[in-house]
């Protein structure tokens, strides 16, 4: 198990002074290329193999978000390989009294940096770095993620990707992605991100800048109805991300 303890900042919270899912990502995010660096497989390495580690899923629970300037716990182990994929769950705890937050199961692609095609078998070198521990002792949904009514989605206005949007992979960041799929939800959705129960992504294609995506939008209409999605599309009408925000 890797771990970074951290106090959570003014410029990671809410209007309710809460870390939202957002920073979340983020300290996940961080979590792992610390890791990844302090192990020796970080940005130099994975440049010098001409690969990279591409997220293809998250599962993120939550119990409560994190509050401001709550002395914080971030902590992330692989939990398995096989062929190109790896898995590895992260957590959020009190760092002081050990309250479990938030946590995640996550999937990740290694892939040739330059093709985007899976690599057949990740280096042996990375897996010892990494090593193999038990994975998190809590249920995630098996699956793709189902949107409730796909029909109902309304259409959102096209987005450009900026260079804002872009990391050191030369594509939108796995956070951004997200953030530009919240950027079309509608407010009273928004107000309920304090209290969301679960979040779930699935990254189907990388987007660079330059290119428009299409977001459509799906919102409960219903008591009964528990979630709400969004779906990234390209010109050509293919899926490149898709999230469901369980309110």
């Amino acid at each position: 198990m890797y771990y970074y303890n951290t106090r959570v900042r003014y410029s990671e919270i809410t209007e309710t002074k809460k870390a939202g899912i957002l920073s979340v990502i983020n300290y996940f995010q961080d979590c792992c290329t610390f890791e990844s660096e302090d192990r020796g497989v970080g940005i130099k390495w994975l440049k010098q193999q001409g690969t990279v580690w591409m997220l293809t899923s998250w599962q993120i629970k939550v119990n409560r978000f994190p509050k401001y300037c709550e002395n914080i716990k971030v902590s992330t182990w692989a939990s398995g390989f096989k062929y190109f994929v790896g898995i590895r769950n992260f957590t959020i705890e009190n760092a002081e009294t050990g309250e479990l937050l938030v946590y995640a199961y996550s999937e990740w692609a290694y892939v040739n940096s330059t093709t985007g095609i899976p690599v057949r078998r990740i280096p042996e070198e990375e897996i010892e770095a990494y090593g193999i521990s038990e994975p998190l002792d809590k249920e995630f949904e098996k699956g793709k993620i189902i949107v409730s009514d796909e029909s109902k989605m309304v259409k959102g206005e096209p987005i450009v990707v900026t260079e804002q949007y872009i990391d050191t992979n030369h594509h939108v960041n796995n956070g951004q992605y997200v953030a530009i799929a919240m950027s079309v939800l509608p407010e009273d959705i928004l107000s309920q991100m304090d209290s969301l129960k679960g979040f779930r992504a699935e990254y189907k294609m990388q987007s660079v800048k330059g290119d428009t995506l299409y977001p459509y939008i799906y919102i409960p209409n219903d008591a009964n109805s528990k979630n709400a999605a969004v779906i990234l599309k390209d010109e050509h009408d293919k899926n490149r991300l898709i999230v469901r925000f369980d309110l």
